[in-house]
């Protein structure tokens, strides 16, 4: 049965998945490359949860706004087939542990207003160089900053086929409840799939997913 494409939506995680590099870790590397290092340690280590990782990182860098949004643009690039996807006209949000922030200081460069509504992310807020991040999306558990598998969720209670599109740990909940995922090439979510029986496609760019999404039904069944 043919899948009505209106009642498609694309749930997709930006660090490593749309940008090419980690946009909270090039801040730190940029502005407190030590702590980075210690903070590094730490999750490493499970000493810390990825979402104190980004607390405690982000809120230690002495940077206003400006500053801020200046290193993404100079430090973080995107996949630029992801500028076609956006053109394509399918529907889609931005799923995030990082900050609505990263994402919209990041895709301005390539000349992409995106609208709050369209990411579900952390918040950050500046009081000159004071930076507080807080978690209007948190997970039950406390430990990603940002509940994908309930953003998943939602979609589905709303009528959606939801695809998730991703690339690490903090994507494995969203993967395993969404209809269908699409996961970077060569990131760890390949493995956890593999492990797990999940139905996937690898993809390494947004065209492959547009080609994919244009001439094939997406179904949990697809190979």
């Amino acid at each position: 049965m043919e899948i009505e494409k209106k009642k498609l939506i694309f749930l997709i995680d930006f660090d490593i998945t749309i940008s090419k590099k980690d946009s909270t870790d090039m801040l730190l590397e940029t502005h407190n490359p030590k702590y980075k290092i210690k903070l590094r340690e730490q999750y490493k280590n499970k000493e810390i949860s990825m979402r104190e990782f980004v607390i405690f990182g982000l809120e230690s860098l002495n940077i206003t706004k400006e500053e801020y949004i200046k290193t993404l643009q100079d430090k973080v690039d995107i996949d630029v087939s992801f500028l076609d996807f956006i053109k394509s006209g399918v529907e889609f949000r931005i799923v995030s542990a990082g900050t609505r922030l990263n994402i919209q200081g990041t895709l301005l460069k390539y000349n992409v207003v995106l609208e709050n509504e369209k990411i579900i992310s952390n918040d950050i807020n500046f009081e000159g160089k004071k930076i507080t991040i807080t978690n209007p999306f948190l997970d039950k558990e406390m430990y990603y900053g940002v509940d994908k598998k309930e953003a998943v969720e939602n979609f589905k209670r709303q009528g959606y086929k939801v695809i998730f599109v991703g690339d690490g740990p903090s994507d494995y909940r969203a993967i395993e409840t969404a209809d269908f995922s699409f996961i970077r090439k060569n990131t760890r979510a390949i493995d956890f799939c593999k492990e797990n029986n999940i139905k996937f496609k690898e993809f390494d760019n947004f065209n492959e997913i547009l080609s994919y999404y244009n001439g094939k039904e997406v179904s949990k069944n697809a190979d």
